[in-house]
């Protein structure tokens, strides 16, 4: 499995499928996708893009630090869970994150990823919340 630099418009596939099933392709395209420190991570194997994750440049007003990245999107095609590649999307942009001397990544971890988030080093922040539509995410952080 390889983990690569991708387009905003490659994540989209993706996005749709896991994070926003019956939405349509305006529901993926987020605001940030294309900010000039933004970078999209895919993982591929051999049956094509299996994983995503995006990270910007986004400060979380309630955790201490001014330099911080989020991640956002993270998502694997449900044939693919389990076998690492979101692991692989999370340290290879943590090592990005460390050439660009950017600190710390937060997330929105919907409540069924947060075990995910947790084995890769993520700590929750406040309480669970609700975003409508989306569901029940925590706050969660980690340093690079």
């Amino acid at each position: 499995m390889d983990i690569e630099r991708i387009t905003p418009e490659e994540t989209y596939e993706l996005r749709l499928l896991v994070l926003r099933p019956g939405g349509n392709a305006k529901d993926v395209q987020w605001p940030h996708d294309k900010d000039e420190n933004a970078f999209h991570l895919g993982a591929r194997n051999g049956a094509g893009l299996i994983g995503i994750g995006t990270f910007y440049q986004e400060r979380h007003r309630g955790i201490k630090g001014t330099r911080q990245f989020r991640l956002r999107g993270m998502a694997t095609h449900p044939d693919h869970r389990g076998r690492g590649a979101g692991g692989l999307i999370v340290r290879g942009a943590l090592e990005e994150l460390k050439r660009m001397e950017i600190p710390l990544v937060w997330c929105n971890a919907r409540v069924k990823a947060v075990p995910f988030y947790e084995r890769e080093g993520f700590v929750p922040h406040g309480e669970i919340f609700e975003t409508p539509g989306i569901g029940m995410p925590q706050v969660m952080w980690r340093h690079v």
